[in-house]
């Protein structure tokens, strides 16, 4: 085992190395001060060390195993041992982004609360949340642990949200903070062969950006399909404000031929070169609605060497971990649940999931899949866990108004400028229940939204 001596001399070692490769590869003053956290599993060490290596020219990068922390690390759960983590690595040490290197099998998962009104659940629903982890602080600086309420069941329940069944209880029960201090992503993987795919990937990905060239280096599409709500004037809107330099491809349906979303043009698009796409429509866990399939569409893409970002605003299609009580999982004392979807019924509060679900438990989707799956693909993908509303078309609008903003964008800085402007466009500081179920699925949107992808990695700056 290694001591934490040890540790620490190897971060400081790192610390040393990418403050020499910024001297060598000079960026802007404010890039300059924040650093890039990566923490994975001690096996997936060795099949990050060129990933290391490629991000400690370009910024300060600290390596750290996950056993380490959670052996060092104070808190009630492996979660909030992570969390707190960070929250001393963004104190101390001025980390704006931590990379979180595994699938819901190998690294915690964090889940949040809706008291959703279904009475064989008795009335809760777990949802996947990475926002936990990029939430650090309350508005005084201090921790905030996601669990302001600690009475009785209320204890083992993180980031709960009411006023779907509750009305009378303040909506942000937990009273949390919800705006990003630190920019995380995960790469679902579980392999060390699919870490080493998804650096590879990523490492490719930026050495382009910087570069500023290639096939689709600035350049954005739109896919715009059947949805609850019609998203063609909104899309068409964020097309029009993509920074100096880029251009834009618009895919709305009710139009048809070249024009129309669907599969073929999605295919050519990617095959041909984009650095960004946006969705807006139905989804599901492994499809956009109308449009394209994973199965149907990872064989026809030859775009390794020209991946994209993708981002939508579908239901489920950054599907991650099981949902339960709904669905089969096991709790945090070891027992198995079939799900209420499969005729279990609570009688009672249920017991909140494990931190880690493994196996049958951990299910796939569309963006783990073009991330993980294969060569091609894409980069990145930022979409929803579960069940999305329109107003989720409100984090496409903020991810396109900060890369309007930036000079030198990051994905993490893009994904929290979203969440940042969620919270304001939303009114969620001022939120409250009504009879309808709507308001708590506003207030809890940006929650169960996944980024999977490098948050520090370099998207293309402005052209001239």
């Amino acid at each position: 085992m290694r001591s934490e001596s040890d540790s620490g001399l190897r971060r400081l070692v790192l610390g040393v190395v990418a403050t020499l490769s910024l001297l060598a590869h000079p960026v802007s003053a404010g890039e300059a001060k924040k650093g890039v956290v990566i923490i994975a599993p001690k096996r997936f060490h060795e099949a990050l060390k060129d990933f290391v290596a490629h991000k400690t020219t370009l910024m300060p990068t600290e390596l750290v195993s996950l056993q380490e922390i959670l052996m060092s690390s104070p808190g009630v759960d492996d979660p909030e041992r992570l969390k707190r983590f960070l929250f001393t690595a963004w104190k101390e040490r001025n980390a704006g982004y931590a990379l979180l290197v595994g699938d819901a099998d190998v690294l915690p998962v964090r889940y949040m609360v809706l008291d959703r009104a279904t009475p064989e659940a008795f009335d809760y629903a777990f949802y996947p949340s990475d926002l936990y982890y990029a939430d650090l602080a309350k508005k005084d600086g201090k921790f905030d642990d996601w669990n302001g309420r600690k009475d009785g069941f209320h204890a083992g329940y993180f980031g709960e949200v009411r006023g779907e069944k509750n009305k009378d209880d303040p909506i942000n029960y937990d009273a949390i903070d919800y705006r990003p201090d630190i920019a995380v992503g995960r790469w679902p993987v579980s392999t060390e062969e699919e870490v080493r795919r998804v650096a590879k990937k990523t490492m490719d990905f930026e050495r382009r950006s910087l570069a500023g060239n290639g096939p689709g280096v600035r350049k954005a599409a739109y896919f715009s399909v059947g949805g609850w709500v019609d998203s063609r004037g909104m899309m068409d809107r964020l097309a029009r404000t993509l920074p100096k330099g880029w251009s834009a491809d618009e895919r709305f349906y009710g139009r048809r031929g070249s024009n129309a979303p669907d599969e073929s043009g999605l295919v050519s698009i990617m095959n041909d070169g984009v650095s960004l796409i946006f969705h807006a429509g139905h989804g599901s866990d492994d499809s956009w609605e109308g449009c394209t399939s994973l199965g149907s569409l990872l064989p026809k893409l030859t775009n390794a060497d020209r991946l994209p970002i993708v981002l939508s605003a579908g239901c489920s299609t950054a599907r991650f971990a099981t949902l339960p009580p709904y669905e089969p999982y096991v709790d945090v004392d070891g027992h198995e649940h079939k799900g209420s979807n499969f005729g279990e019924v609570f009688r009672a509060p249920p017991s909140p999931p494990a931190v880690y679900q493994r196996g049958k438990y951990n299910p796939s989707g569309l963006g783990e899949g073009l991330l993980r799956r294969e060569a091609n693909g894409a980069v990145a993908y930022i979409g929803c866990n579960t069940g999305s509303q329109p107003c989720g078309l409100t984090l496409l609008e903020g991810f396109s108004a900060a890369l309007a903003k930036q000079g030198e964008p990051r994905l993490g800085d893009c994904w929290s400028g979203a969440l940042a402007h969620y919270y304001d466009a939303e009114h969620l500081e001022t939120i409250r229940p009504t009879a309808d179920w709507y308001p708590a699925s506003i207030f809890f949107q940006g929650m169960k939204f996944m980024l999977f992808g490098d948050p520090s990695l370099r998207m293309p700056a402005p052209g001239r």
